[in-house]
């Protein structure tokens, strides 16, 4: 339980950081905005390992697979981001919630967890409510709708590598290890962007979002390690009416057709995904209290019952 409080909260920080990386991003260029965000990000986080005194175990951040996972957090928040710059909140919002039927698909060969035919039938019905949001109708496609789908990919990806990292080294530290990487490719983007200096209002945004960042993914990692994958992805659909409240209220933006045919499906599929997982639980639950009590009435009393029923036959 302590694992799926914490993707919900996890998931209303990041739906904060999007409304203000979008509101920043429209002003300034997304190579500067990420870069300060990160920056702040890494900051926060390092003042939290410090308090913690986590410093001596900073040389772990430079494990291959926390590497992998900040590189792979790297392309997720790039390909969101600069989709999100040109598309409404909830439209990208929406594609990019495939990452949890991705995610439970992956967890099948990478993992070893079990799927049964109805995650599977959830995982293509929200997949497809994916692809309607993209608008697939040639006149108006857009192309930049692709991106936050490779998102999903990549932030599966990622979500299953943090899986596998040693349960040695802090979530804060990974968490550094990410803001650190996501700064340093942001930087990259001043080769072709023109930057400015930041205003008032840019950094305001931009530690707003930094905070959001760095206490979502403290909150995602701790998740990803506390509970089953298949069980805390779904929650990730908390995003949608988060996306779609901040895009009506915040940007103006009035879903069409093909985003709430879309949304209906993904949303209906990640709601069927956490009942189904609900029952699962409860069978589960009751099976292991009747394995109980059948051990506990077999120690009162059943081993004579049970040792006249081995007893050889009188010949």
């Amino acid at each position: 339980m302590r694992g799926l409080v914490a993707m919900i909260f996890a998931m209303g920080c990041f739906i904060t950081n999007d409304t203000l990386l979008k509101i920043a991003a429209t002003d300034f260029p997304v190579g500067e905005v990420l870069t300060l965000r990160s920056t702040f990000a890494a900051v926060l986080l390092l003042g939290l390992i410090a308090w913690k005194g986590d410093l001596r175990v900073m040389p772990l951040a430079l494990n291959k697979r926390i590497f992998a996972r900040s590189g792979l957090d790297a392309l997720t928040t790039f390909s969101y981001v600069i989709g999100l710059t040109v598309l409404p909140i909830a439209s990208s919002t929406t594609i990019y919630m495939a990452a949890p039927l991705i995610t439970t698909a992956l967890s099948v060969p990478l993992l070893g967890e079990k799927v049964g035919t109805k995650r599977w039938c959830a995982i293509v019905v929200g997949f497809a409510g994916a692809i309607l949001v993209t608008r697939p109708d040639p006149s108006t496609f857009n192309a930049m709708a692709i991106l936050p789908l490779l998102a999903a990919f990549f932030g599966s990806v990622r979500d299953l590598v943090t899986r596998g990292i040693s349960p040695v080294v802090p979530g804060s530290v990974v968490a550094f290890a990410s803001a650190v990487l996501l700064g340093l490719v942001g930087l990259t983007f001043a080769a072709w962007e023109p930057w400015t200096v930041p205003s008032p209002k840019l950094l305001a945004l931009v530690f707003g979002a930094g905070a959001a960042f760095a206490v979502g993914n403290l909150l995602l990692i701790y998740a990803f390690r506390t509970a089953p994958v298949a069980a805390i992805s779904p929650l990730r659909y908390v995003l949608v009416p988060g996306a779609l409240f901040s895009g009506m209220v915040i940007f103006g933006d009035i879903p069409d057709a093909w985003a709430n045919a879309g949304t209906i499906l993904v949303v209906g599929a990640g709601l069927y995904s956490i009942q189904n997982e609900a029952r699962r639980g409860q069978a589960e639950r009751r099976a292991a209290r009747a394995e109980a009590d059948t051990q506990h009435a077999y120690a009162g009393g059943a081993p004579l019952a049970g040792a006249v029923t081995r007893a050889p036959p009188n010949d």
